[in-house]
């Protein structure tokens, strides 16, 4: 979790770095903001794709461990549901 916030901050810098950097250009309003979100979508595409593919490996890891959990959580469900058949 902590990489995909490290991620989320450097975006969202390189997003207000390239917004104060165009602003003297165009102003402070709703073209500026736009152009920055799209320049610094691009800039974090070419240079954080190493943040990008640890942010990726730690999701896939998570929803690994969550489809683990949730098996185990039927194969316990099952063994439960037999034990209550037997007893009826």
């Amino acid at each position: 979790m902590r990489n995909f916030w490290i991620y989320t901050l450097a975006r969202l810098g390189i997003i207000v770095a390239v917004g104060l950097i165009l602003q003297p250009f165009l102003g402070f309003n709703l073209v500026m903001a736009m152009a920055a979100i799209v320049i610094g979508a691009i800039l974090s595409y070419l240079f954080l794709g190493g943040m990008r593919a640890k942010v990726a490996e730690d999701i896939e890891k998570r929803v690994a461990k969550r489809e683990t959990a949730s098996q185990r959580k039927n194969v316990d469900e099952d063994a439960e549901d037999r034990i209550v058949d037997e007893g009826n």
